[in-house]
Formats: C-alpha cells, structure tokens, sequence
C-alpha cells in the first residue's frame, strides 16, 4: 500500500475532494458552493495507490484575537471514506496540515468539530461556546418597554449587503474569534439558507438619523402544526446590534411575525443580552454547547500576536507537542497590554505549565489559568503567577464565531 499526502493537484481532484466530503457529512446538497470558494493549494488529501481517501481543507482566516487581527487557518472538510479508516491517514493529512501553516505564518488553526474526541488528540482546545434559543415569540416580552426612536427596513440579500457590511465591520472590529468576512464567506455561510431555495431576508435597523445600527439575517417557512398553533417557524442566522436600542428594536421586530410560533437564534454570543433584558428569561430555552476549537500552531508567534489584559511578565513552558514539536519548550512573555514580546528562555522554572490545547483555551479568553489549573490542566508553584496570568490572558469580549465553515 503506497501512501502519499498532498494537495489537490487541480479541479478535477477538488471535484473527487467535494464527492469524499459530501459522502462522509451526508450532505444533501453537495459541496458545489464550498468548492467553488475553494483553491486546490487549501487542501491536504491522502491517496492510497493513486486514489483520494481522506480529505482536510485549510481555509486562509485572518480572525479577531481580542480586537487584533491574527491569521488563521480554517480548518474543514476533514473525512476518511470509510473502507480506509483506521490506518492513520488523517494522523498524517492533519500533521501535514500543520506543518505547512507553520510555513505559512498561520499560529493557529481554528475548526468546528464534528467530534470533539477526533480532535483533542491532535491538540486542539476549547476556544468558544455557542449559545443557542428557541422561543415562542408571544411569550419573549422585555421586562421594559423599549423606546425605538428609527424604524426597521426590510431588504434581499442583494439590497442588504453593502448595507449592513459596514456595520458588521464596526461590530467585529473589537470583537474577539470573529472572522474577516470575504464576500464568499459572507455567500457560503451567513447568507446560506438552511434549505436550498428558500428566501434569504434582512431587516436593517436604522436610527432616527437613518444611520444602519443593527440587523437580522434570517429565514421564514410553514412547519406542520396543529389547529391551535402558527403556521411558521424564524430562523434567525445572524443579529448584530451596535447598541442596546438597535437590539431591543430588533428583538421586538422577531416578535411581531405573529404567525410564527417558535424563533430559532442558533448562533448567539454567550454575553447576548437576552437573558439579562427578558420578562422571563427561561422562555428562551437556552442551550450551549461547544464551538470553536483552536490549536496553536507556533506557539512564540501565538503569544505575540494578541493584545493582553494587563502589562507583565510571565514565563510559561510548554509540554510536550507530538503534532508540533517546534513548539515544545519555554517562553517569556512580556507585555505592556497592547503589545508582546516573546523570546525561548532556558534554565529557571516556568511560571505556569500547561499542554498545548489548555495554551489555545487560555489564549482565546474561553478558560482563565485559575479555572485551568483547578481543572488540573495548568501547573504553577504560586498563586501569585496563576493571577497574573487571570489579568494577562482576559479579554474585552467572550470569544465568539458567528461562521460557520
């Protein structure tokens, strides 16, 4: 059996990439709108004597790192057709992987995972929840009133896209996990009907000035129901709301479809204001559940990369890294909060000690070194390192990623 891992040579290979990957997500669809985002050189395959077996897609990110951007690579489109796994093959497409975002300056790696136990063994950690709702609408009141000085706007997806482009832009811009959105990931994934051909709409928030402040990207369709019930169902893709009157206005328009019985939100940030604001905040029947999980890649570039908390210094070693042994050994972090230097260092103890997925979770503000370190996941001698660290590594904003990819 020969084994040879390397990128789709051309768009005939990326055809045969699209066929392995709608095979193993039984997709309905396909995976026309992805390849047709997608280059042969963002690809890593594993071929058995000559044929494509597993599949692994890296998508050129750059991502907000607590308001910074940091480039990224997305990781997707990872399968095995079922007649070649357990023979390592995605052990070796993901080191590839690996290997060359290192050689691309990419210090993280970013993925959804389709099963968190698949990619904890290669490093990843826990870098962001997604909070979820799904609500009868009669019953989502405010506990206040709001006053709505603007008005709500109604638009295609046509209309609405330079519209509300710049306002995603000022919502992303201090934002923390948030990906630079392409026109493309804008047409693959926000802007993505759950069922092919249903209509896309967007209601705009205007102020009483006219000025865009907020939007709601979302879907409307019948679902079987009883006499007593509606006759529609909101799902809600995306709302983004500049302040709190744009968002109060928004929410109150989600709750004037009065033939909808249940408003689906699937993707909303863990700090969302909902529960603080609603009559009763258990309508929302909230869910949340893992989202995105991150890998460092080059661990000196990671480190230097975000903006911190706080100014200090700190000296943290790095176990052990099997996928990317370049990163194993010890830094010094020294930081003024907006800016980092980070150099290898040798001989005195390390401040703090952790494995590469527990650095992902602490440098993406989802875990503090506090909560790491009583989960057994970080070492440190003194308390006194283990609160600098809480001050160095916090973020403005919870990580959150509203894409899918």
């Amino acid at each position: 059996m020969t084994i040879e891992i390397r990128p789709c040579a051309d768009r005939d290979e990326l055809r045969d990439y699209g066929r392995i990957v709608s095979y193993v997500f039984a997709s309905e669809e396909g995976m026309d709108d992805e390849l047709a985002a997608t280059q042969p050189e963002w690809t890593v395959c594993a071929f058995v004597d000559g044929k494509m077996a597993s599949t692994l897609g890296v998508w050129p990110f750059t991502v907000r790192l607590n308001g910074v951007p940091v480039p990224m690579g997305g990781v997707t489109a990872v399968g095995t057709l079922p007649n070649y796994r357990r023979r390592g093959l995605l052990r070796q497409t993901m080191r590839k992987a690996l290997e060359t975002m290192y050689e691309r300056r990419q210090p993280l790696a970013i993925l959804w995972a389709s099963m968190a136990a698949i990619y904890q063994r290669f490093g990843y950690g826990l870098a962001s929840t997604r909070v979820a709702y799904r609500f009868d609408p009669r019953l989502a009141a405010l506990a206040e009133r709001p006053q709505v000085p603007g008005q709500i706007e109604l638009l295609n997806v046509e209309e609405a896209y330079p519209v509300i482009k710049p306002v995603f832009i000022e919502w992303a811009t201090p934002r923390n996990l948030v990906i630079h959105r392409s026109a493309e990931l804008w047409r693959v994934s926000t802007f993505r009907p759950p069922k092919k051909g249903l209509p896309v709409h967007v209601a705009v928030y205007r102020d009483a000035d006219g000025t865009p402040r907020g939007y709601a990207v979302y879907t409307a369709q019948s679902v079987e129901h009883t006499p007593d019930e509606g006759e529609q169902e909101l799902q809600v893709h995306e709302l983004v709301a500049l302040d709190a009157t744009a968002w109060a206005a928004l929410w109150e328009f989600l709750r004037a479809h009065d033939l909808a019985r249940r408003v689906e939100l699937r993707a909303v940030p863990p700090d969302d204001p909902a529960p603080l604001l609603l009559l009763e905040p258990r309508v929302l029947n909230r869910r949340t559940q893992d989202a995105i999980w991150m890998r460092v890649v080059d661990a000196a570039r990671a480190l230097e990369a975000r903006p911190y908390g706080a100014a200090g210094r700190l000296t943290i070693a790095l176990s052990s890294d099997d996928q990317c042994p370049w990163n194993t050994g010890t830094y010094e972090l020294e930081t003024d909060g907006p800016r980092a230097e980070v150099r290898r260092v040798h001989g005195p103890d390390a401040d703090i000690t952790l494995e590469p997925a527990a650095l992902a979770s602490l440098l993406a503000g989802q875990w503090s070194a506090s909560f790491l370190a009583r989960a057994g996941r970080l070492q440190a001698d003194d308390d006194v390192k283990i609160r600098l660290a809480d001050d160095l590594f916090r973020t403005a904003y919870e990580p959150f990623c509203p894409n899918g990819f």
